[in-house]
């Protein structure tokens, strides 16, 4: 089991960078939807081709930290990635939109680019600026190394099944999943803050999901857990404070209560743990 704590904002995003080959491009990714690794590269696929014309082979393509970690395709970010990080796409080459090519680059008659040309000639700095190898540019090659179609985001399907129980200190949820035990590593992350919880399973072609925004009252996130059983997920919910008694997961606006619209959703430090 990893925990992985993140400092994230209703604001926050991360900055998708794509340098291997011309042209580069850079994308904001809000994280406000919590896309996996996975459908983030999807959006990045979509909005490097509306802005270059260019296309990516999108199934080719992997996500890196600044320190060279590959996510997997199932991670949900930020996974523990400080919102306004870098994260750098490779993996593809582009294929340029048919016509597409270079526009020439001239040196001005009497700019200071011209000038070292004329007085140092081929030891000038801007030797090459506007000049004409004599050669024609190589044919450009579509890129074949993959013929697959671009991955498309999972369905999603709400786990609407659950029972609580009230266990003095801890809430225990039991979430009934057929074959909840054989799930693959990293198939189950939760997501908890100080008054809210994220549960989501990813089955291959389907996201399970579970999303209580805003929960009766407030829990320790650091001391929240999940657990699989052979058939079904069970969540505890650490509670701040323990002589509170639990009737129901989510809170609703009770009679006379003029304070619920102060209450934010999904509010506070989130510690994502992967199961």
């Amino acid at each position: 089991r990893v925990r992985q704590p993140a400092l994230t904002s209703p604001m926050a995003a991360l900055y998708l960078h794509y340098e291997e080959a011309s042209p580069e491009f850079t994308m904001k990714l809000p994280l406000a939807a919590g896309p996996s690794a996975a459908e983030a590269l999807v959006q990045f696929g979509a909005a490097y081709a509306k802005q270059t014309g260019n296309t990516l082979q999108v199934s080719a393509l992997r996500v890196c930290t600044e320190r060279g970690r590959t996510l997997e395709p199932t991670a949900v970010l930020p996974c523990g990635i400080p919102s306004g990080s870098d994260l750098f796409v490779g993996g593809a080459q582009p294929v340029l939109a048919p016509g597409a090519q270079d526009a020439p680059v001239y040196a001005k008659e009497g700019s200071k680019v011209a000038a070292s040309q004329g007085k140092k000639g081929e030891n000038s700095y801007y030797y090459s600026v506007g000049k004409n190898s004599g050669e024609e540019a190589a044919a450009l090659k579509p890129d074949l190394r993959g013929t697959s179609a671009a991955p498309s985001a999972p369905k999603e399907d709400t786990l609407a099944s659950y029972s609580l129980s009230d266990e003095s200190g801890v809430v225990k949820l039991h979430v009934p999943l057929a074959g909840a035990g054989a799930l693959a590593p990293g198939a189950v992350v939760v997501s908890f803050r100080d008054r809210s919880f994220d549960l989501r399973v990813h089955t291959g072609s389907k996201l399970l999901r579970l999303h209580v925004p805003i929960l009766l009252e407030e829990i320790d996130q650091h001391s929240c857990a999940v657990k699989k059983l052979a058939g079904k997920l069970v969540l505890t919910l650490a509670k701040r404070e323990a002589s509170k008694s639990w009737w129901e997961l989510r809170k609703t606006k009770g009679v006379g209560e003029t304070d619920f619209h102060l209450i934010k959703p999904d509010a506070g430090e989130e510690v994502v743990v992967t199961l």
